[in-house]
């Protein structure tokens, strides 16, 4: 009797802690909706109570979310956060280009190469995507010093040094035209982030120009004349361009003045202005991709910037793809991981390049530029397609295949569909098949929290990707890449090295920048790599290709116990174990992972030999 009531007791306790601990949950999920920065106030909460719940069958656990009204909540503050997230759509230089709707404006990356622009930069200007300030079609004298201000303006920055904004006068190349240029720097989570430079240079669309003609009453040529002193042309220079007197000129200005109430030529720039604000935007020609509209993965201060480039398809989405390396080299498919890390560090590309590598990175749905799908839709297959037909439009017969972090299971499946172009699969941080609860509670902190869900409640994975992209955003990458992988020193180091982070900051873009679709994406594709059994299309590449895998010793999901296991499993793959080295192996170790993909490519293995693995 007393062994019953004291059993009976110790349930009561166990439920009521599992009470408690609800409680604190449900309280917690509502402070991530007021503030995503909190959301690491959750993890352990969620992990105290959820944890024991994976070695439940999935109806207990479905039950015990059902029953605790958990699913619920989740649910309100899910949708809280993606009406929050539709507000990160943009980059930084896009936010910041979307307050010039007319004057000529476009932003610098670290290297001072055009990152963004919007459409007058192109017309009035002569702007280009990537290109250095040469471009623009400004004296020279001018360039000089432009670059020079907006150098020394990012140089105080990188050392916390907050300048004030800077005026550059220059004058245009085809007229003479005196531009007045605004420079300053961009500010995104308190530190910065790229260079702003915005110009007294007017794009007047022709629906302004009507807009202003009927809503003053002026004739066309007043229009027009009216529209020529906004762009600071004398009358000298109006009477010319037109082929008429000023005297002429002189009197429709003051017809216009009269008819528009102004008083003076300030009062009319005022008023013209107003006007060029309120008229509706033309429409751009749809021919291939609008100048205002290229999209660019912005690089850094040593990092190029790289346009993204695109591919159609059938049902009418559009998939984004980058190149670079030697355009001629040796084709390598670049599976950049589901934290969409699509740049290389500057050494890192510029070595491909002399290396003879051509490297390709397609984006997948729903990532930067590329169409999303519908969750419906079977993911696997069409981003196994995609990048078949991407591998058709770049006439690349075949291709080795180099795969971050959790994409293996992608690359296996463009296997499984055409052995005969994956020449060969060089895993580096690559997750395989999982299989228990034992494999999830051995991750790092964040790791657990995060993966352990998509495998055991993928039910949460729209609550929990949006909220940590957010926070993301919020405390900034390299803040956020030192909480969630901060058991690793290797990893937290790597956000103190300009080199390597700029490259992972600058790719990383196609999945912090692209909102509420980006995070859709996301959360499919891990509920997919962790909610399915992949194996046998992993499988299916033993003794027909060379497979390798390098794993860092402080990898926060491969904990060393899962790697022993890996390699029992899977003794046809070729282990590299790095010391030292941590879930980020690639831009800590690259050059180690270019010899070893030099390897397979040089020397591929015999398939049906034994692997013995390697430790460095």
């Amino acid at each position: 009797m007393a062994g019953q009531f004291k059993n009976t007791r110790a349930r009561t306790a166990g439920a009521n802690c599992s009470i408690d601990l609800q409680t604190e949950v449900i309280d917690r999920l509502y402070g991530v909706a007021l503030n995503p920065e909190t959301m690491n106030d959750l993890v352990d909460h969620w992990s105290a109570l959820m944890t024991p719940q994976w070695r439940r069958s999935a109806h207990g656990r479905n039950g015990m979310l059902e029953s605790s009204g958990l699913l619920r909540h989740f649910s309100r503050v899910e949708q809280v956060l993606y009406q929050q997230g539709g507000r990160h759509q943009c980059g930084a230089e896009e936010n910041e280009l979307r307050r010039y709707r007319r004057a000529a404006a476009f932003t610098l990356s670290g290297s001072l190469r055009i990152s963004a622009m919007n459409h007058a930069a192109a017309k009035m200007l002569g702007a280009q995507l990537g290109d250095t300030l040469s471009c623009l079609q400004i004296r020279d004298e001018d360039l000089a010093a432009l670059s020079r201000a907006a150098f020394g303006l990012n140089r105080r920055a990188r050392a916390d040094s907050l300048p004030p904004s800077q005026l550059i006068r220059a004058r245009r190349l085809v007229d003479d035209r005196l531009v007045l240029m605004l420079i300053r720097l961009i500010q995104r989570d308190g530190a910065p982030d790229g260079i702003l430079v915005a110009t007294t240079e007017v794009d007047w669309s022709n629906n302004a120009t009507t807009l202003l003609r009927d809503a003053y009453h002026l004739t066309q040529a007043e229009a027009e004349v009216m529209v020529a002193l906004t762009e600071s042309n004398t009358l000298k220079d109006i009477a010319r361009s037109r082929g008429r007197s000023v005297d002429t000129i002189r009197t429709q200005v003051k017809s216009i003045l009269t008819k528009t109430e102004a008083h003076g030529q300030n009062d009319l720039l005022r008023l013209a202005i107003s006007v060029m604000n309120i008229a509706p935007p033309e429409t751009l020609p749809d021919v291939g991709e609008p100048a205002d509209r290229t999209r660019i993965s912005r690089g850094g201060v040593e990092l190029p910037p790289l346009p993204f480039s695109r591919i159609a398809r059938p049902d009418g989405r559009w998939m984004e793809y980058l190149e670079f390396g030697d355009p001629k080299g040796r084709p390598t498919l670049f599976y950049c991981s589901n934290h969409g890390l699509c740049r290389w560090p500057a050494s890192g590309e510029f070595t491909a390049a002399q290396a003879g590598l051509r490297v390709i990175v397609p984006v997948r749905p729903g990532y930067g530029g590329s169409t999303p799908i519908s969750p419906t839709d079977d993911r696997m297959e069409i981003c196994a397609q995609d990048c078949i037909a991407l591998m058709d439009q770049l006439h690349i017969p075949s291709a080795h295949l180099l795969v971050l972090d959790a994409d293996m299971m992608f690359a296996s499946h463009l296997h499984k569909k055409v052995p005969e172009r994956v020449l060969g699969v060089l895993g580096v941080s690559a997750l395989l098949p999982l299989g228990g609860a034992e494999h999830y509670e051995r991750m790092g902190r964040w790791q657990k929290f995060m993966l352990g869900a998509a495998r055991f409640t993928p039910q949460v994975l729209p609550f929990l990707v949006p909220a940590s992209l957010a926070m993301a955003r919020r405390m900034g990458k390299a803040e956020f890449v030192r909480m969630a992988y901060g058991n690793s020193a290797a990893d937290v180091a790597i956000t103190r090295s300009p080199r390597q982070f700029e490259a992972m900051a600058s790719g990383s873009e196609i999945l912090l920048g692209g909102g509420i679709e980006a995070a859709r994406a996301f959360a499919q594709e891990v509920a997919l790599i962790h909610g399915t059994d992949w194996r046998p299309d992993f499988d299916r590449m033993r003794g027909r290709i060379p497979v390798a895998n390098m794993i860092g010793t402080e990898n926060q999901t491969i904990a060393r116990e899962t790697l022993r296991e890996y390699q029992r499993d899977y003794p046809w793959v070729r282990f590299v174990v790095l010391e030292n080295t941590g879930s980020f192996l690639f831009f800590q170790r690259w050059p180690e992972v270019l010899q070893e993909l030099e390897r397979l490519m040089s020397n591929p293995q015999d398939v049906n030999a034994p692997c013995p693995d390697v430790y460095r």
